[in-house]
């Protein structure tokens, strides 16, 4: 006779949300946003949304995302304390590169805290190793106002141009509310297409906005150009937006990128963030 618990891993449902919200809430009490993006998951299709259940109890979550590029993002990875170590992330990684297999997936990646061993150490187990390091930064918006010439692009191909070789300079990614994009055309598309890019007349670039809870945070994913002028231009975007914070990661070896954020009022995240991936 077996041990091991029995899982239950399904599709999550409507009426699961405050289960979820409580294995959140134990699992990942200092960031919980599983209320902001259940219809997104929920209704994402191309995707998976998933809980896991022992003795008919939900105690673990995970979500599984297509980003523009066709690889798989893997987030919102939730157990709670008392069932940690019985399996439940094993599960769900197994569960995603079957995912990833039947889909024809290229590339799935996971991110992390530089400082989180266990989840660095179940991506390892599943054959993800470390893609790049990033620092973040961020800043509480305020009451803030700048005269600027910006305005949004709407060319996917003026704007994919544009923004190909600028991605390279920012070492090939992109990050909004903790998704790191590789930089592709299909990302130039999906950014223009969701009024993101932004240029003014003497070349500064910004791409800034958010992929979920657009109501609470501005990301900026990119600036060019004269620093001041980029990031003075956010910071009133923010203002007019009336969103909480202001954020903005990149690797970790982009030393000009964190000077300038950090020399206009951006404060650093206490520690750094690791992508790990796997290409099939």
């Amino acid at each position: 006779m077996s041990d091991k618990p029995n899982i239950v891993l399904r599709k999550a449902r409507d009426e699961d949300l405050d289960d979820v919200v409580w294995v959140e809430s134990l699992s990942t009490p200092s960031l919980s946003y599983v209320p902001h993006v259940w219809d997104m998951f929920l209704n994402d299709e191309d995707g998976d949304w998933s809980v896991e259940e022992l003795e008919g109890k939900i105690m673990g979550c995970g979500k599984y995302s297509i980003l523009p590029d066709g690889s798989a993002w893997l987030e919102t990875l939730r157990v709670v304390p008392e069932a940690q170590g019985l399996g439940l992330g094993k599960r769900l990684y197994e569960h995603w590169l079957r995912l990833s297999d039947e889909k024809g997936v290229k590339a799935m990646r996971m991110y992390t805290g530089v400082k989180n061993v266990v989840s660095e150490g179940l991506a390892k187990r599943y054959g993800l190793s470390l893609a790049q390091t990033f620092h973040g930064t961020k800043m509480v918006a305020a009451p803030f106002e700048a005269d600027h010439g910006f305005v949004r692009l709407s060319d996917v191909g003026e704007a994919t141009d544009l923004l190909m070789p600028l991605g390279e300079k920012w070492g090939g990614w992109m990050v909004m509310n903790r998704t790191y994009y590789k930089w592709s055309p299909e990302l130039c598309r999906w950014l223009t297409e969701n009024g993101m890019v932004y240029r003014d007349a003497d070349g500064n670039v910004v791409v800034m906005g958010a992929r979920f809870m657009k109501e609470f945070q501005l990301h900026i994913g990119l600036f060019e150009g004269d620093a001041e002028t980029c990031l003075g231009f956010a910071k009133s975007e923010a203002s007019a937006r009336g969103v909480n914070s202001i954020h903005c990661l990149y690797p970790d070896h982009l030393t000009g990128v964190e000077e300038a954020l950090t020399g206009n009022g951006f404060d650093m995240e206490p520690s750094p963030f690791i992508v790990m991936e796997i290409n099939f």
